[in-house]
């Protein structure tokens, strides 16, 4: 019975973490939400993460494309933002989007 217990406690704490609560609330990423998850360290960072989401509000850049570069980029264990970055600089430069 206690072998089944670990398992739902990671998933409960998984759920408890602010990035994934406020993510289920709208359904939709937000400047919060990335910062937190990310683990941006400067002000420059945090301006990147506005940009691109005033360019997903502008209909210059797709969501789904945000979307799925955060989700890679927040399951790495180091430097996420870093990987954010340049991943979504490199999807979109195949797109023809210049960031």
């Amino acid at each position: 019975m206690c072998r089944f217990c670990l398992p739902l406690l990671v998933v409960l704490a998984l759920l408890a973490t602010p990035w994934a609560r406020a993510a289920k609330a709208d359904g939709q990423l937000t400047a919060e939400v990335m910062k937190i998850a990310l683990h941006t360290a400067t002000s420059q960072e945090e301006g990147f993460i506005e940009y691109v989401l005033a360019r997903v509000d502008k209909g210059t850049l797709p969501l789904d494309l945000v979307q799925s570069t955060f989700l890679w980029a927040k399951k790495k264990p180091r430097k996420r933002f870093f990987y954010f970055k340049q991943g979504l600089i490199l999807r979109a430069a195949d797109r023809g989007i210049t960031l």
